[in-house]
């Protein structure tokens, strides 16, 4: 008994600080590097296929995925590039359209050889005005995103690794097999808090060479929608991104209940304020 009771407060403490290290899941995916976890999310590729933006090359995205919980967002970003050249740092935003009509955008920066390629560091966070964000205000940076996480490496595997790639991007023989990747953990109450039963929130996402306050090199027609089903989200792709909410225009591809895509978008027109929203992306040219 007395051994017992010797040892009952080290248990107690390893216990607390085993606790204190499990990763966050969400449907299980773990925030930690690797991204087999992501597979059967919600995604949407670059419809403009491989190599489609050379202005410059590392401008170049290839797919998003996203999940929710009610407690946080997780997002994937994929650039298509391992290893930039030069060293040259590139950034993609995932915008988001809040439930109430608000915009987010989540940026990151893929930092060429780094490692890992794209720090948490590299996380901002924006407030912005509009969907094109041309204003925007800082919400967060780095380590100040209170409970955010970031995992990233160079090991996902490319959409288009089958397609003949274009010279100079690619050369070798695993020319175009992987991709750089960021994984993120967001907060709800980092991006307005978290949509009410019924409501939907609205992503996209771009490539941003220059910096957040740019407009994207490269952007997705396509989005994905999350929706909050008594504090289950179910999150889908959703085609065209421009969505008249007031009609109920668009069609949504891979709804979770495929024989109710329509109904689906209808629910959300009746969720979201504002009466008359549009939510609109278009590929810019070079």
């Amino acid at each position: 008994m007395k051994l017992v009771r010797a040892i009952y407060p080290v248990l107690v403490a390893v216990l607390i600080v085993l606790a204190a290290a499990v990763p966050v899941f969400a449907a299980g995916i773990v925030i930690d590097g690797n991204f087999g976890d992501w597979a059967g999310k919600a995604s949407v590729v670059d419809t403009g296929g491989a190599d489609d933006e050379r202005t410059p090359s590392r401008a170049d995205i290839n797919e998003f995925r996203a999940d929710a919980t009610s407690t946080g967002l997780y997002l994937l970003k994929a650039w298509d590039d391992t290893n930039f050249t030069g060293g040259q740092e590139t950034t993609a935003g995932i915008t988001v359209q809040t439930a109430g009509g608000a915009y987010y955008r989540i940026y990151t920066t893929a930092q060429g050889k780094s490692d890992p390629p794209v720090p948490l560091s590299s996380l901002a966070i924006k407030i912005c005005t509009d969907a094109t964000c041309a204003k925007q205000n800082d919400v967060c940076n780095g380590t100040s995103c209170n409970g955010a996480l970031a995992g990233s490496a160079t090991t996902w595997g490319d959409p288009f690794e089958n397609i003949r790639k274009q010279a100079p991007d690619c050369s070798g023989a695993n020319c175009g097999k992987y991709d750089t990747v960021v994984e993120l953990y967001i907060p709800w109450d980092l991006i307005g808090g978290a949509p009410g039963d019924k409501q939907t929130l609205f992503l996209n996402f771009g490539s941003y060479p220059s910096g957040p306050a740019q407009a994207p090199k490269d952007d997705a027609e396509n989005g994905i929608a999350c929706r909050n089903e008594k504090g289950t989200f179910q999150c889908y792709p959703v085609n065209p991104t421009a969505v008249t909410l007031s009609s109920f225009g668009g069609r949504a591809d891979a709804a979770p209940d495929a024989s109710a895509g329509w109904m689906s978008l209808a629910l959300i027109g009746l969720s979201v304020a504002g009466g008359a929203l549009v939510w609109q992306f278009r590929r810019r040219a070079a």
